[in-house]
């Protein structure tokens, strides 16, 4: 029984431990959550890899054309000497003649350089393009991981808020249903009255349940894209006044200067058409010759004796043998083929020539699209927030016209109504005006 009991005890120490893991809670404000998403975003991870992968590329192509030096030894033990049978002495017998030395050994150093080669300038060119077309990724890919964030974070705040004040209604509501309650049992009013708002309070309640689930599923997605654990629990610390810039800041914002050659897309375009450019450039320098020189020094040493590295054999059984070499090549005729792959490249480039313009008047239109979309939300805001202020004010109005009994529960609900969807539409015009704001600053593509 005592090992039952032991067991027990440790079965129940090990869940209340991880209770307290589970439900420990991470305060975690806007610019937190940029952080993390930016340290554990996968793709921010790849593409920053993929910048170093560009970069090694580049040393790759530029040591093509840097000189090659090799060394080289060999060493031949002649087991058995060929030869040769031959008549020497003329009395009509054949006599055996060997050729060659028993142990030969050859050392050796050759050095191979590029002279010449039009394919070689444009690799390395080329290599550079795609240096930067991986940086500008890794750009984009932080831009994207922000917006993300933003957005998950905005909407997490906003449904707190909504819930807040849903909570604030229910319990209003509760103390009204109380008094009426209390008004209903004197006789003061009529039962259905109480009945009828103790409706309106469960109605709300249910509100408030579905809201804690969205809230929930927020939460889990402001999680996924800041890289923490699936079971943390999130105490945002960002309000959403805090969020939104004030009328200056907003203002900077619409009057920041726009300059699409610095947009990160625009110059992921502008790349793809330099590259197309490299591309139409090393075919036709295919016509252009290629040159290569090298230089070959080796020594010989020959030696009866099995020691070939003995110094003073080495000194007397030896020979030094040289040679340089210059090697070119140049097509004359492939059957027009390399003239037809050239038109195609100028095909391409005039291809991305238009796609590049469309890009940029895209990008422009985008960003005026974006900027008009903020300017109108921040006004859109300010009037629903003028709004909840005045809805407000008029179910305080309607709670103490209930409780004085100068106006039905169904007079209440409907001013209940009214503010729980005018504080509704208030929060999602607030995340409308911080989604626009993100828009916007995404827009600029480019980080600041």
């Amino acid at each position: 029984m005592k090992k039952i009991y032991l067991l027990l005890a440790i079965i129940l120490f090990s869940l209340a431990s991880h209770a307290q893991n589970t439900s420990k809670i991470a305060k975690l404000s806007f610019d937190d959550a940029i952080k993390l998403a930016l340290e554990n975003n996968a793709n921010v991870k790849v593409q920053s890899l993929e910048r170093k992968v560009a970069k090694k590329a580049i040393y790759q192509k530029i040591a093509l054309g840097l000189p090659s030096i090799s060394v080289g030894q060999n060493y031949t033990d002649n087991i058995e000497l060929p030869a040769q049978f031959f008549d020497i002495d003329g009395d009509g017998d054949q006599d055996k003649l060997q050729f060659g030395n028993r142990y030969n050994a050859v050392s050796g150093v050759g050095v191979n350089q590029l002279v010449f080669d039009g394919s070689y300038i444009v690799a390395v060119l080329a290599s550079k393009v795609l240096t930067t077309q991986a940086q500008e990724n890794y750009k984009k890919s932080i831009l994207q991981a922000k917006q993300d964030v933003s957005q998950a974070y905005h909407l997490a705040v906003v449904l707190e808020k909504n819930l807040e004040a849903l909570e604030t209604t229910i319990k209003s509501s509760k103390e009204s249903l109380k008094s009426i309650k209390a008004m209903a049992k004197e006789g003061f009013v009529d039962v259905l009255e109480a009945d009828q708002l103790d409706l309106i309070v469960k109605n709300l309640e249910i509100n408030s349940i579905n809201l804690v689930n969205q809230i929930y599923i927020a939460h889990q997605l402001l999680i996924l894209h800041c890289g923490l654990s699936p079971e943390s629990k999130l105490n945002l610390t960002s309000s959403i006044e805090s969020l939104l810039v004030s009328p200056n800041a907003a203002q900077a914002l619409l009057s920041s200067e726009f300059d699409v050659s610095k947009h990160v897309d625009f110059k992921l375009m502008e790349s793809n058409r330099m590259g197309q450019k490299l591309n139409l450039q090393n075919e036709k320098i295919q016509f252009l010759p290629k040159i290569y020189a090298g230089y070959n020094l080796n020594r010989q040493f020959v030696s009866e004796d099995a020691n070939v590295f003995d110094p003073d054999g080495f000194l007397s059984n030896n020979v030094n043998f040289s040679s340089w070499s210059l090697s070119a090549s140049l097509p004359i005729f492939n059957s027009g083929g390399r003239i037809a792959k050239i038109q195609e490249e100028k095909i391409k480039l005039q291809e991305l020539d238009i796609l590049l313009k469309n890009t940029e008047m895209g990008l422009i239109l985008k960003h005026k699209q974006a900027r008009a979309d903020y300017a109108n939300s921040l006004k859109i805001y300010q009037l629903q927030l003028e709004g909840a202020k005045v809805s407000k004010q008029i179910l305080k109005n309607a709670e103490a016209k209930l409780r004085a009994g100068t106006i039905s529960s169904m007079e209440y609900a409907q001013v209940s109504n009214q503010y729980q969807e005018s504080i509704t539409s208030m929060l999602q015009s607030a995340n409308n005006t911080l989604n626009k704001k993100v828009a916007l600053e995404t827009s600029l593509g480019e980080l600041k």
